[in-house]
């Protein structure tokens, strides 16, 4: 690659990120990182059975804190539920309620589908090469824990 083409990489991921700011309003209080938490919890009970929050922290590589509070914002919202497991009360189990099943649907599912037939001559071959420039874009950011700084260093 070269520096040309790595600003036009740079380009790109400016107007990812205003896709993402751009997507459909959510409803009051909302924000896109719940829908994020709601999504991950659906795949992940879907997957397994069950969704214990370290899954979900697993899942969308957020710190436990930040998910903690997330969950927290959710369950006041009355979107998810938490219970422990019976087989360790350690363990705290994450249940998506009526409400939280119904935002999935509207917000991820019916909005994807919709999205992905006017996205259908993109292969899937195509987005995991496009997601694979992207993580290793970041992965190797200066300042970050294996990216190089412009001393070389």
């Amino acid at each position: 690659m070269n520096t040309t083409s790595l600003k036009r990489l740079l380009d790109a991921c400016f107007v990812a990120k205003h896709v993402v700011e751009t997507l459909p309003e959510l409803p009051k209080g909302m924000k896109p990182r719940h829908i994020h938490v709601l999504d991950a919890v659906d795949e992940i009970q879907r997957q397994q059975g069950y969704c214990r929050v370290s899954d979900v922290s697993t899942r969308l590589n957020i710190t436990m804190p930040s998910i903690t509070k997330l969950i927290q914002e959710l369950e006041k919202r009355e979107l998810l539920s938490k219970q422990m497991a019976k087989e360790d009360k350690r363990v705290m189990l994450l249940n998506l309620t009526e409400e939280g099943r119904e935002c999935v649907r509207l917000h991820v599912l019916e909005f994807h589908s919709a999205w992905t037939e006017q996205l259908g001559d993109i292969s899937d071959e195509e987005v995991m090469e496009a997601i694979g420039i992207i993580r290793r874009l970041h992965d190797t950011m200066p300042g970050r824990e294996g990216g190089k700084h412009s001393d070389g260093k």
